[in-house]
């Protein structure tokens, strides 16, 4: 080998050698960058929302409300409408800003035995990715854990409440999970509306009037 292609050769070298470099220094900083996200998401998640978004979400979620909901059990949905079925919840506060959930002997559909649960939760910001999923304003979660759960005369806890809440629109949707017997309510997305409760027991009714309906469709009855 000559003294030029040499030389061609420790460039070559060199320039793979720095383009490996650049490569390493870019993971490392795309590591580091992702890490602070993060880092950011987790201690944003960990903020309380503006007072005035507190403020307004004690007036929109407080006393008994009737949300639609559906149960699962194993993944298998249990009120087996697609409409969800009318629970009623009751929705208190603290004087510490933690708000409290409770619901009691919800049973529907095929569900073999009734729950009763509570759980405090607390109120807080939502990452950057939920912001993406809930765009606009308004929107604050709310996050509950080591929930106290009875079914048929056994007492568990551990169960989860994940939710989130638009005080400007009154949306709301929320999922508990029990940590008992692969249960779960999902109260989807919908809007609040104080009303119902009036028409509760009208309500409950009509669900089991139209499940009845479904189970024959669906062979089940």
């Amino acid at each position: 080998m000559n003294r030029k292609q040499l030389w061609i050769t420790k460039q070559v070298n060199y320039i793979s050698k720095m383009k490996k470099l650049y490569f390493l220094f870019s993971l490392l900083m795309a590591t580091v960058i992702g890490l602070s996200s993060c880092e950011s998401d987790d201690s944003l998640t960990n903020e309380p929302p503006a007072q005035e978004y507190i403020d307004k979400a004690k007036e929109i979620l407080v006393g008994d409300l009737v949300l639609s909901t559906r149960a699962t059990m194993s993944g298998v949905d249990k009120t087996l409408l697609e409409s969800g079925c009318p629970t009623k919840f009751n929705f208190s506060w603290r004087e510490d800003g933690t708000m409290v959930l409770d619901m009691s002997d919800f049973t529907v559909g095929a569900m073999p035995f009734a729950i009763t649960f509570r759980c405090a939760t607390k109120f807080m910001q939502l990452n950057s990715w939920e912001k993406d999923e809930y765009p606009g304003s308004g929107w604050v979660k709310f996050v509950g854990t080591d929930g106290n759960v009875t079914t048929s005369g056994e007492e568990g806890s551990g169960a989860r409440v994940d939710g989130f809440l638009n005080v400007d629109t009154k949306q709301v949707e929320f999922i508990v999970d029990y940590n008992m017997m692969n249960v779960r309510t999902e109260t989807f997305l919908q809007e609040i509306d104080k009303s119902r409760i009036d028409r509760f027991e009208e309500e409950f009714a009509q669900y089991e009037k139209d499940l009845e309906e479904a189970k024959k469709e669906q062979g089940k009855a």
